[in-house]
């Protein structure tokens, strides 16, 4: 069972790796402000996304994380400690007690650290093709925890930059889209009273044969801070052999934060990303 469990532990590292009721200290529900609907206009609805944005720079919340992979399943708690424009870390806890996993994002590299299995992997996001091909870099996977709008190459959506981006919109939503063209495209889909942010979608032709689509939604926005902020993710990575869906809820949030760099112990073999996911697939 253990051997199983931190297969699937693995499985989720390799999800937000791309290779792919939650409570707080604020009971308020939503309370984003209206956007005005009459005289509709497309650059005071941009700005209002971007002012959206969490105005916080750290956060720190106890997580639950919820798995599916090719009909495997698999819920384990944890926590998400992140400073912004410094690193994201996850920890993942086995058996309700013991730290099975930890990640850490930052600017130059992707680690992950198993601790049961006492091996690690330590990559550059260039190394792993789903990120080259989409053009992942830290500042757009922050953007995806933060809940904010990216842009290759841009570490934060400023109201300059809503230039780069195409309104379409419907009765209820209106989606933004960036860099759209034959093999990459970002869209945003925002809730259009609010100017939310409630998805974001990065879809990439890597080759002929393959097509592949990283959707993140966010649900269940409450007050943090004096900005709304989603106390439930999630993601699915479609175009891969067994596509994977994965589930974030947050509890016992924070914006104060006691942040230490990740480092490796001494005893730790290093290993691969691929090979890690090889062993996986025989699941």
């Amino acid at each position: 069972m253990m051997k199983k469990t931190t297969k699937l532990l693995w499985l989720s590292l390799m999800l937000v790796m791309g290779v792919m009721a939650v409570s707080c200290g604020s009971k308020k529900a939503a309370t984003s402000g209206r956007v005005d609907m009459s005289g509709f206009s497309e650059t005071a609805y941009l700005k209002a996304v971007v002012e959206n944005a969490p105005e916080f720079d750290a956060f720190s919340a106890k997580m639950r994380l919820a798995l599916s992979y090719g009909g495997e399943n698999i819920s384990v708690g944890g926590s998400i400690k992140m400073k912004r424009d410094e690193a994201i870390q996850l920890s993942l806890v086995a058996v309700g007690i013991v730290e099975a996993a930890r990640i850490e994002f930052t600017p130059k590299r992707l680690l992950v650290l198993d601790r049961i299995g006492r091996r690690y992997v330590e990559v550059k996001y260039d190394d792993l093709p789903f990120f080259k091909d989409s053009k992942i870099d830290f500042y757009t996977l922050q953007a995806l925890f933060w809940n904010e709008l990216f842009l290759p190459g841009v570490k934060h959506v400023e109201k300059c930059d809503i230039y780069s981006f195409q309104l379409t919109r419907n009765e209820t939503q209106a989606t933004l889209t960036a860099e759209k063209g034959k093999r990459l495209s970002y869209s945003f889909l925002t809730a259009l009273t609010t100017g939310l942010l409630e998805e974001s979608r990065i879809h990439v032709s890597a080759k002929k044969e393959n097509d592949y689509q990283l959707n993140w939604a966010y649900r269940d926005f409450l007050t943090l801070a004096g900005k709304q902020f989603p106390s439930s993710m999630s993601l699915a990575l479609q175009g891969i052999e067994k596509p994977m869906k994965a589930s974030f809820n947050f509890s016992r949030w924070d914006t104060q934060l006691d942040y230490e760099p990740l480092s490796v112990p001494n005893r730790y073999k290093q290993v691969d990303a691929a090979e890690i996911l090889k062993n996986l697939l025989t699941l």
